[in-house]
């Protein structure tokens, strides 16, 4: 530790400057929220601030003005604090030094199963101004926002080390580099990874390196194997060289279009000569994949017909010849666990529904839209569920009729359900028919993409309808009332393109 008490340079001192600021720029951002949860960490960042000699003063207005954010002539003066420079930067090396004891507490080994529980990371700020901090005047540019995001969410860790942080994520981790070959056990999850990346010497915090894989949605892209690896790699480096695939088995690419159930995924990958239709199931509905954040949030209600239905994320994958099942399920599921961010259940707290309720919802607005009416479609569903109405979707009711995208008559009266129309339990399909009972089916009816997700989250603002239905011109017609609805069926059927 004697070489990090040694005295900063002036570069040193304008960098701890320059991370400063950007921290301070990210924290402007918070909502009232979030500002109340990180009021202790927002503190200890004015207190840096407030410890800033007039030169790193200027160093932190510049990198401000640099990033857009504040006015050249705004610049505030501030008195010089009763510290030398050496003061102020090495209190964010003491600060650094308690955080990093803590990453390697966080850390551990990579040889994990793939039942290995993730952990939650925090969630990212948005906006709002911090208080005592400079005014900014207009929204600045990303830049390396990805780093950025690390640094937040390791807040506790960076307070007082920007410069640590941002060295660890860009590669510059002292003068004595290591070069070695680094083995990634199949299944290992993203902290697994990085304890095995930090054990090697590779890296110094596991657990930075886990949050910067989530925030940069690179989970389902790592692959297993040896990798040549050196400590003068940045972050971004290293995720690239874990995507290429060394192992020399042949590989199948199988896409899964949006909207396809989990029967249709299962055929796909069957089709592709990857593994049996009823292997697929079997894993995705009954095999342990608590690894992933949204695996404990589901609700699974004994009516449900497929545990997994709505969280195989579509989305072209690579998968090995002859790998593990197990394997192939946990990418798809991968991809929803990195697509699935913290905004978005934090949005789901607003809306005071569960992570099921939502997929549920999106599901049925991917089957009526999946296109640019995905929000408006969203929003007749919410005005409806608050009024206490049925949703009345096709796409989930008790109607025996072919070629409908009925999931009770294609799906679970279908082979890989109960076979029959006659074999499915009446409590089963009365489950899911959105026509004689008021609200969400027990499930989700298929797996939606991304943007019917963020559809069901986000529906069209001031929105008043509660009637859609579409024409056979793919036309959509909206109505606030029963009787318009009933006349604009009438007009559609006048016209013969009535569906």
């Amino acid at each position: 530790m004697e070489e990090e008490r040694r005295q900063p340079t002036a570069q040193e001192l304008t960098e701890y400057a320059r991370k400063l600021a950007q921290l301070t720029a990210r924290i402007s951002q918070m909502t009232p929220a979030q500002r109340e949860k990180y009021a202790e960490k927002i503190a200890q960042v004015k207190h840096r601030v407030s410890r800033l000699t007039p030169a790193m003063r200027q160093a932190y207005n510049d990198e401000l003005v640099h990033l857009g954010l504040l006015d050249a002539q705004e610049g505030p003066s501030r008195p010089a604090p009763a510290v030398s420079p050496a003061e102020a930067y090495q209190t964010g090396l003491d600060d650094q030094g308690r955080a990093d004891e803590e990453a390697a507490r966080a850390a551990k080994p990579a040889q994990v199963s793939a039942q290995q529980e993730k952990p939650q990371e925090e969630e990212e700020p948005q906006e709002e101004d911090a208080a005592d901090v400079p005014v900014l005047r207009k929204k600045g540019r990303k830049g390396c926002l990805a780093v950025l995001l690390v640094a937040l969410v390791l807040f506790g860790a960076v307070c007082g080390a920007g410069v640590w942080t941002f060295n660890e994520v860009d590669g510059h981790r002292g003068r004595n580099s290591v070069t070695t070959t680094v083995t990634i056990s199949q299944g290992s999850s993203p902290l697994a990874i990085g304890s095995a990346l930090q054990e090697s010497g590779i890296i110094r915090s596991a657990r930075a390196f886990q949050i910067y894989v989530r925030l940069t949605n690179a989970a389902a892209s790592l692959q297993y194997g040896s990798f040549q690896l050196s400590s003068t790699m940045s972050y971004g480096e290293i995720v690239q060289a874990l995507q290429v695939a060394n192992d020399t088995r042949d590989t199948v690419t199988v896409t899964f279009p949006e909207g396809n159930t989990a029967v249709q995924y299962a055929l796909r990958m069957e089709e592709a000569g990857l593994c049996s239709a009823q292997e697929f199931l079997d894993v995705a509905n009954n095999a342990d994949f608590s690894q992933f954040k949204f695996w404990s949030l589901r609700q699974e209600d004994p009516l449900q017909f497929m545990k997994c239905e709505g969280y195989l994320f579509p989305n072209t994958y690579e998968f090995f010849v002859g790998d593990d099942v197990y394997n192939m399920v946990e990418k798809l599921y991968a991809e929803f666990d990195a697509q699935f961010t913290e905004e978005m259940y934090a949005r789901c707290e607003e809306l005071n529904m569960t992570l099921t309720q939502l997929v549920t919802l999106a599901s049925l607005v991917q089957e009526e839209a999946g296109n640019d009416q995905s929000k408006m479609v969203s929003a007749v569903f919410h005005n409806r569920l608050e009024q206490g109405m049925t949703l009345g979707s096709n796409v989930a009711w008790y109607k025996e009729i072919p070629d409908d995208n009925n999931y009770i008559y294609d799906t679970l009266a279908g082979p890989y359900g109960y076979g029959s129309w006659n074999a499915i339990p009446t409590e089963v399909g009365e489950a899911y028919d959105t026509y004689t009972h008021a609200g969400l089916p027990v499930g989700p009816v298929s797996n939606p993409g991304l943007v019917a997700i963020e559809a069901a989250l986000w529906p069209e603002e001031n929105c008043e309808y509660l009637y859609f239905q579409t024409d056979t011109l793919g036309n959509y017609h909206y109505a606030t009332t029963l009787e318009e609805h009933n006349r604009i069926t009438q007009e559609l059927e006048a016209q013969g393109i009535r569906p």
